[in-house]
């Protein structure tokens, strides 16, 4: 979403799960179209990929962390001057990419990420591809706005949040529970697990973290950003980013303890963010047009001791698109739709 200020806030913030993903406020015309768009991808046939082949027997895991409007920019593994990621700062094997976003709005932004290349077609998408030639998936989300996903073990907000007890229940924490179980169970060699957060998306950001994450104050308390100074906006944004950080390196601390498997754990937004910079707030401003706070995002990768090293290095710009063809050559997947080009390990 991008906003200018002022604005029926408050209605917008309400209605976000529906509209946020999608919308430019100022013009209807074009939020309905691209909802209507989505619904007709929905029934559109997906066009499969060649089959593809798993060649080793290596237990693996790969887990995608999709991020929800985090730019680059406040990550402080970026240079931000502000201490926002102090834990994964401190984790070895752990590499910091530029990366550039293919949209800027989440359903073009995810899709983007789990597509072979940038298309307006419905090509098979990356946990369906690799469900159907037998790696197991598993996707769980606090978000919405993806592509159609056909796989067994699918769990959304509702789901997660069933039977769960504690704080961590109403935040993107909830992501995390119950995963080493799930990926202990599984009786095959190659796992992805897709995480999609939703945790700097706004306009609400102090309500994305758990208090003891408010790092930073005073935070903007308000839907109403117009109302808010900068330095409190910011601030509420920033701490959205330090919960990220304690949610990543928490995860690759789960990812340690499982001795058996090669792991690789990959964090890559779905788009950046506005925060009152030339006036613009949140997202959504088309591609040609959009300033570099909503595309330059953060690509973050970190890798088990026993697992490959990567190739490229930390001053050149990846796209969302690497995502695919990393993830197919981490897990020994063989196909043709393979592009070495687009693969970040060696």
């Amino acid at each position: 979403m991008v906003f200018v200020n002022g604005g029926n806030w408050r209605w917008i913030d309400k209605n976000s799960t529906k509209l946020g993903a999608l919308a430019m406020p100022w013009s209807y015309i074009v939020n309905t179209s691209r909802y209507y768009i989505k619904k007709s991808k929905e029934n559109e046939k997906e066009i499969l990929l060649p089959n593809a082949t798993i060649k080793d027997n290596e237990k693996s895991i790969a887990v995608l962390v999709i991020g929800e409007s985090a730019r680059s920019q406040n990550f402080s593994l970026y240079g931000y001057e502000k201490l926002t990621n102090p834990l994964l700062s401190k984790i070895e094997n752990l590499h910091s990419y530029k990366a550039t976003a293919c949209a800027t709005y989440t359903t073009a932004g995810v899709k983007c990420i789990l597509e072979h290349e940038s298309t307006n077609k419905l090509y098979e998408i990356l946990p369906n591809y690799l469900h159907r030639n037998n790696v197991e998936v598993i996707w769980k989300t606090t978000n919405w706005g993806e592509p159609p996903i056909h796989i067994k073990n699918f769990y959304n907000k509702t789901e997660l949040r069933k039977d769960c007890e504690g704080e961590e229940c109403n935040y993107d924490e909830i992501l995390l529970k119950g995963l080493q179980e799930q990926i202990l169970a599984s009786k095959k060699d190659k796992i992805l697990i897709v995480l999609h957060t939703s945790t700097s998306h706004g306009p609400s950001y102090n309500t994305k973290y758990p208090s003891r994450f408010e790092n930073f104050k005073p935070v903007c308390n308000s839907v109403e950003l117009g109302e808010c100074t900068s330095e409190e906006l910011i601030n509420a944004y920033d701490n959205t980013i330090v919960y990220t950080d304690y949610i990543l390196s928490s995860l690759i601390e789960n990812l340690k303890e499982l001795k058996d498997y090669n792991s690789m754990m990959m964090f890559v937004s779905d788009h950046g963010e506005s925060l009152g910079e030339n006036n613009l707030y949140m997202h959504g401003i088309p591609v040609a047009f959009a300033p570099k706070e909503q595309l330059e995002i953060p690509f973050i990768v970190w890798m088990s001791d026993n697992s490959k090293q990567l190739k490229y290095n930390k001053t050149e710009t990846l796209s969302q698109n690497h995502v695919f063809h990393s993830v197919l050559n981490f897990l020994a997947i063989e196909s043709p739709i393979y592009d070495e080009s687009m693969n970040i390990f060696k």
